[in-house]
């Protein structure tokens, strides 16, 4: 993980809130911690889908 930081706000809900809470204490980590884990896994799983679609959208892609 990089040495620099950057702060994010955003809104959500007081359920997943409590949810981030008690995942956080379970696994001995502050919510920050456990939100930067979780923007990990989603960046991971949809970047290399995400640059695809943008591909596509300039005809970058491969045909037969």
């Amino acid at each position: 993980m990089a040495d620099e930081s950057t702060k994010l706000s955003f809104v959500t809900t007081p359920e997943k809130r409590q949810a981030l809470d008690r995942i956080a204490k379970v696994y001995g980590k502050n919510v920050s911690a456990v939100i930067n884990e979780a923007i990990e896994s989603y960046i991971d799983l949809h970047e290399s889908e995400a640059g695809s679609a943008a591909a596509s959208e300039h005809g970058d892609f491969a045909t037969d």
